[in-house]
């Protein structure tokens, strides 16, 4: 039996390594072969670099995971290789960014831009969804608090809610205009600093509690459902 193939574009590493494991867990790591590569260079000149070969054989799923080092090369990388995936037997592409920079109050108006962009291929092959982390990927990990007080036991919510004015139990994160530097500021609590490095993602990564996100947040975290829906609807054999 040939394996059901899907290829997902996200934004840049920290994405790559969060999107690979939210796959792993929803499937079962048996059952799912992932492939990771990085595009580099400018808009008109890109190359694409292997990362990371699959490990699991003859699995009914088969994932093809881009990084795509921009926000601004997401939706461009997709249009380059959608033709190719189609020829190739893939059932759907799937695309994840951030809504950052861009201001909150611009979100309807950059869902239409990608929209329009994304209508002519539509015609021509292979359905793609277009996914936004409002503002950031770090919304969802803010969203998962309990992943915190695995870093350090002193993170917990009260006292973060002491120190930095709001309870990461009731927010809703998809609010906040800049995660990522709530996130440096949980960090800094505690003597350290949160950036997009390899170390930090994959240490978030893997402490995070994928059934809280996966059976919880959904209910809270509008596009984090979307994205999961995405693979859920994917993920059939």
């Amino acid at each position: 039996m040939n394996a059901k193939k899907i290829a997902c574009f996200v934004e840049g590493q920290t994405e790559l390594i969060f999107v690979e494991r939210l796959f792993q867990e929803i499937a079962g790591y048996k059952k799912i072969s992932i492939e990771t590569y990085k595009f580099q260079g400018g808009k008109t000149k890109r190359t694409i670099q292997p990362l990371k070969p699959s490990i699991v054989q003859d699995a009914p799923f088969f994932v093809l995971l881009y990084d795509c080092s921009s926000d601004s090369q997401v939706l461009s990388d997709i249009r380059k290789q959608h033709e190719s995936l189609t020829n190739s037997g893939y059932e759907k592409i799937l695309g994840l960014r951030d809504l950052y920079p861009i201001s909150l109050s611009r979100k309807g108006e950059v869902e239409r831009g990608i929209k329009g962009f994304l209508k002519p291929l539509h015609k021509m092959g292979i359905p793609i969804c277009m996914n936004l982390a409002v503002m950031e990927i770090e919304a969802w990990f803010l969203a998962e608090w309990h992943y915190l007080s695995k870093l350090d036991n002193r993170l917990i919510p009260d006292f973060i809610l002491q120190e930095c004015g709001y309870d990461l139990r009731s927010i809703d994160v998809e609010q906040r205009p800049h995660p990522s530097q709530d996130l440096d500021d949980i960090y800094q609590l505690i003597g350290c600093k949160y950036d997009k490095s390899e170390k930090i993602s994959q240490e978030i990564i893997n402490y995070l509690d994928y059934d809280f996100l996966y059976l919880e947040l959904v209910s809270r975290v509008k596009q984090l459902k979307s994205f999961i829906g995405e693979i859920d609807s994917f993920l059939v054999e």
